[in-house]
């Protein structure tokens, strides 16, 4: 074990021992319960079920025999609630006597459908989900044990509808966007609000400022160690997130730790090493010579019979693939007294990826990760609850230039051309760059964060208590960009060939409180009431900086300081936002559920003439099957629900304020006109509701749940371009726009078989999303990239965000023209002008707006209509289990093949498939018809032609897929077995991740996108420039063996 790790383990038995002598005293007038948890159709002990006793805030959980004992227990009668994800809760009361010890045993029923599962509501309180208008998606440690997963963005990744993780491709440590119900905003960020244990935690994505690349770039979200995971809520849009006020539009993730238990030290251990692999999705490059010399030099050099004009093909996709590999370890210890219960955990683990390769060059596609968490839950007295939780994270990152870059190692690969290929330029690199040259420039982060919350609990009455949280959360990242001296060792490229190296820093502290009060009492006999009133205060300060260095005075002497022209550049932003709010829930009879909630909010970037934000809900959960004699021939359990809130996104830091910045000049330094400002800028303001029901049958067995939901923003914050000659040329924020959408959210389980040696769990998601811009406030429709010409995604009024407008071919056979007009020429014009070798590049290719000023229309969107997955559990032979996970997008679903695009028409830099060079080489070649030229063309324009200036065109595909995400095969040794090598538990999992893709678009991988997590400093970018196939890596394949063993 690392010595940060046995320090932390000191440490923190320190803290237990001195917790234990100071409150033995608090033994006294107290008993013990103490049972055995089963699953009632198998009679296997259940392990991790949650054992708590009401109304007070102790718990424990079982072992893995389904054994428990809770200690501390005030003499007299007690009610114990034991539930766990997947079964029927139970509540039993039992008298405890003082000194003595009470037995409750159990035999839970598996449920497909759990509406007594507590979670946290959007105010901060545990309910049971039954009493919840809406909806809160939960996730269980017992849902990951045996799944490939190793980053919380692979955990969210298809497990509930209407949550997508969106990872940008295959490169190491590459990080996933999350998005729940769609896009909520059009120019701030998208992503979800985080909280580990009650405290805000900073979810930024890339390298740094300065340094990032297009792909690879890292999520803070993977920060967080999955083993010390004990549950992930989620709470979906406005309605349920309401009371988190400002920022809380795209919804909340609260992820909660695993704690201790009463009980001897547990330890458990988790080794798992595995490969991982790149499909081969890039279609193998040809060319073609044109001269006999050159056939002659290319057979030499490719050995193999070339003959002009003949199309020949090479494999170069491999030469930059080999097998990765990662290891990763974890261990963890849990246990506790009366007093005092720990959890302490670390994993480190370690990736090289299949990318590149040391023949290459320096660059590496490579990951390292240590986390350590630690949890003490105290009961110094009677009524006091204490819980400290603290997290240490370093990570390291390295990764290749990639991606939609004219130096990234892969787009030089795919962008050769076979037919100009030597010793010097290996794969026929046509402009730029070599390949190898490529591999010489590196880009690294580091990372080293901590974590800490502070949460004390005071009961004063059983029904009243009062409850604070505080939290820290520091990211200190470092990221470098560096290209040595003399990088261009082919004697290729010829720009910064005397190395640059960029250095950047970024210090992000994020602290949180969070004080309130819940009051839980009986109005009469049929009805109850709970009241939470609260109040929230977040600051975020965020430093950044970077310097760079270029022109180093020789090899080795390569630090930013040496560089002969220098620039540098700093950021410092903090803000403060504040809250307080309150709710009020009604119950009738434990069947009907009233909430009623609002908050209040003022945030720094709040324009000075915007005042606060006033953020309502209203809320209804009916539940008829629990109404005394109601009753509905094969329906198990019916609730029925219906929320309405109000959330909102703030501006910048900045965006209010009247800016100005620096100007270098061979005069001196001066100033320019920045940011135009605006006093009354305000948070957007989404309201969203949503309505639903679940309902069971055979005894919950089967579970159905649907959700409709529907969302106006309202004051959407758009970039406004002023009048320039007040000086200000910078668009500007202003609350002029809207967005709408809704969707509806399907979630199928059941339980098909339970018997004591074999099992059958099935599930199935869908959600259908349906977003469109309905108001720009007058402002001009926005091309999402500005000046940049190759993608074309654009915000538009009446049509989804994002969407894809390019132009589309003329609906004729030969859209050709020999002229420069916009009339197809006659197939005789055409074979006369055929008569003769003709370039692709003189070939004027017509389209169906051809003459007017916008000659795009209407493609599609990059967002399905409907995404969701399928899967799950077989149990066989009592100990063999198989899960599997299968994820899909459909419906109007499109992706941009610029890849493509570029290797079937740029004549410098591409026409390097063989369709391409088979009608290249047939316009080109002497001893070819006009009628085969001619047919050429046809398809060369139907089929083929695009880029500027017909950016999209040919470019733009249908890209549904069906991906097999997760397999895995698990055997839970005899307790025999375990026992004989001094262990309590022992588990063997062979997984599997991506291990397959249906679909019918032709690019390389559907997924994959040329921006990744955090790769623009434009949140609009970040939001909505996606779909785009550019030079990425696929996702890759990964299979691993793993041990679990528990002491």
């Amino acid at each position: 074990m690392t010595r940060w790790l046995s320090n932390l383990l000191r440490a923190v038995g320190g803290t237990a021992c001195l917790t234990l002598t100071a409150s033995g005293a608090l033994a006294q007038a107290t008993g013990t319960v103490v049972g055995t948890i089963t699953e009632a159709n198998t009679k296997r002990p259940l392990n991790a079920i949650s054992i708590i006793l009401v109304g007070t805030g102790r718990g424990t959980q079982t072992n893995e025999m389904g054994q428990f004992r809770l200690l501390g227990v005030p003499a007299g009668p007690a009610s114990v609630q034991v539930r766990g994800l997947g079964y029927r809760s139970v509540t039993r009361q039992v008298a405890v006597q003082a000194g003595d010890t009470a037995r409750v045993d159990v035999a839970l029923e598996a449920t497909a459908l759990q509406l007594d599962v507590v979670v946290v509501s959007g105010a901060g309180a545990q309910t049971e989900k039954r009493k919840l208008g809406n909806t809160v998606a939960t996730i269980g440690a017992n849902q990951l044990e045996s799944a490939p997963v190793k980053t919380v963005s692979e955990v969210l990744q298809g497990r509930e509808p209407g949550v997508m993780a969106m990872p940008g491709g295959g490169l190491v440590g590459e990080g996933a966007k999350i998005r729940i119900r769609g896009g909520a905003s059009l120019s701030q960020s998208n992503e979800p609000i985080i909280y580990v244990d009650g405290v805000r935690m900073d979810n930024s994505g890339g390298m740094g400022p300065g340094v990032g690349q297009n792909g690879g770039s890292p999520s803070r979200l993977d920060d967080i160690n999955p083993e010390s995971i004990e549950r992930i809520e989620v709470l979906k849009g406005a309605a349920a997130a309401t009371l988190y006020g400002t920022e809380a539009s795209s919804g909340v993730i609260q992820i909660f730790t695993k704690r201790g238990s009463v009980g001897a030290p547990r330890y458990d251990l988790h080794i798992e090493g595995g490969a991982t692999s790149y499909p081969h999705v890039y279609e193998s490059h040809a060319g073609f010579a044109r001269t006999q010399a050159q056939a002659d030099a290319l057979s030499a050099y490719w050995k193999q019979p070339i003959s002009p004009f003949k199309p020949f093909s090479v494999d170069l996709e491999s030469m930059m693939y080999e097998t990765g590999n990662f290891q990763t370890y974890s261990a963890s210890v849990a246990g506790g007294a009366q007093q005092v219960n720990y959890f302490v955990g670390g994993r480190y683990e370690t990736e090289n990826g299949p990318f590149g390769g040391r023949q290459w060059g320096p660059a590496s596609d490579m990951a390292q990760r240590k986390q350590a968490n630690a949890s003490l839950t105290m009961f110094p007295a009677e009524k006091v609850l204490m819980r400290l939780n603290s997290s240490y994270v370093e990570s390291h990152t390295e990764t290749p230039d990639n991606n939609n870059n004219i130096y990234g190692t892969l787009a030089m690969l795919l962008l050769s051309k076979p037919e100009l290929a030597n010793a010097k330029n290996p794969t026929g690199a046509g402009a730029f760059t070599t390949v190898r040259e490529a591999m010489q420039r590196r880009n690294y982060g580091d990372v080293r964060r901590f974590g800490g919350s502070f949460n004390a609990n005071y009961r004063p009455l059983a029904s009243i208590a009062l409850d604070a949280t505080v939290g820290i959360d520091i990211v200190d990242q470092m990221g470098t960009r560096m290209l040595p001296f003399g990088w261009n060792v082919d004697g290729y490229a010829n720009a910064d060939v005397k190395g640059l190296r960029t250095a950047s820093n970024r210090h992000n502290r994020d602290l949180s409180f969070e004080g309130k009060g819940t009051w839980d009492t009986k109005l009469s006999s049929n009805l109850t009431s709970a009241m939470v009133v609260g109040a929230q205060l977040f600051s975020s300060q965020l430093n950044s900086s970077y310097g760079t260095g270029n022109e180093f005075p020789g090899p080795g002497i390569e630090v930013t300081g040496a560089g002969a022209i220098q620039t540098t550049w700093e950021q410092f932003l903090q803000q403060v936002s504040a809250g307080v709010f309150a709710q009020e829930q009604f119950g009738w009879k434990d069947f009907a559920f009233l909430t009623v909630g609002a908050r209040y909010d003022k945030h720094s970037a709040f324009g000075e003439s915007a005042g606060g934000a006033f953020y309502p809900k209203v809320s209804l959960s009916v539940v008829p099957t629990d109404i005394a004699g109601w009753s509905m021939p094969g329906i198990s359990t019916l609730r029925l629900r219906a929320a309405i809130g109000k959330s909102g996104l703030q501006p910048g830091a900045f965006d209010k304020y009247t800016t100005f910045v620096p100007q270098a000049s061979e005069a001196g330094a001066g100033l320019r006109p920045g940011n135009l400002g605006n006093p009354n800028l305000k948070p957007e303001a989404s309201t969203e509701w949503e309505g639903g029901f679940e309902v069971g049958t055979l005894r919950d067995r089967l579970a159905l749940e649907v959700t409709y939901w529907n969302r106006t923003v309202k004051d959407a914050l758009v970039a406004r371009q002023f009048p320039p000659s007040g000086g200000f040329s910078n668009p500007q924020l202003d609350n002029i726009g809207q967005m709408k959408a809704h969707g509806l959210e399907l979630g199928i389980k059941a339980d098909v078989m339970k018997r004591s040696r074999m099992s059958l769990d099935l599930f199935a998601n869908a959600a259908y999303l349906h977003q469109e811009v309905t108001d720009l406030g007058g402002a001009p429709a926005i091309k999402i990239s500005g000046s940049y010409a190759r993608y074309v995604n654009w915000i538009r009024e009446g049509y989804a965000p994002g969407a894809f407008f390019a132009p589309t071919s003329m609906p004729v056979e030969y859209p050709i023209s020999v002229g420069a007009g916009c009339t197809p020429s006659s197939r005789d014009a055409l074979l006369t002008y055929f008569s003769q070798p003709r370039s692709p590049d003189a070939i004027n290719v017509l389209v169906a707006k051809c003459g007017q000023a916008d000659n795009t229309s209407y493609i599609g969107k990059p967002f399905p209509d409907w995404s969701g997955s399928f899967g799950g559990r077989f149990t066989f032979l009592r100990d063999f289990r198989v899960e599997t996970m299968l994820e899909f997008r459909t419906g109007n679903y499109w992706v941009h093949d610029l890849t493509g695009a570029f290797r079937r028409n740029h004549g410098l830099i591409g026409r390097n498939t063989l369709q391409a060079a088979e009608i290249e080489a047939t316009l080109l070649n002497p001893s070819s018809s006009a009628e085969q030229r001619l047919e050429a063309a046809r398809v060369w324009a139907t089929q083929m032609k695009g880029l500027t200036p017909l950016d999209g065109l040919n470019e733009i595909h249908e890209a549904d897929f069906i991906r097999w995400r997760e397999l895995s095969l698990t055997w839970d040794a005899p307790r025999q077995l375990a026992r004989s090598i001094g262990g309590r538990t022992l588990a063997i999992t062979f997984a599997g991740r991506n291990l397959g893709i249906l679909t019918r678009y032709p690019g390389a991988d559907p997924e994959m996108n040329a921006l990744g997590r955090g790769a623009s400093s434009s949140e609009l970018v970040n939001n909505f420039q996606e779909g785009i196939n550019a030079w990425g890596l696929p996702m890759p394949r990964r299979f691993s063996l793993s041990a679990r063993v528990g002491f």
